[in-house]
């Protein structure tokens, strides 16, 4: 929603304004830090579903 919201800033503010830039680092942050999330879910969910059968298999293993 807020991607939504700095492309529509972006297109009713002229080039060159202070908000033009603003908007433009705005969209930016928001399309970097949105795909840093994105990756950070598919690296848990892949520790996840691959970690599994490590976990099951420690849950029988006895320290004593």
């Amino acid at each position: 929603m807020i991607y939504l919201l700095n492309i529509f800033i972006y297109l009713l503010t002229p080039l060159g304004g202070v908000l033009s830039y603003y908007s433009l680092l705005g969209i930016a942050f928001d399309t970097i830090f949105g795909a840093l999330l994105f990756l950070q879910y598919l690296f848990s969910l892949h520790m996840f579903v691959f970690m599994l059968p490590w976990i099951f298999s420690l849950r029988n293993f006895s320290l004593w």
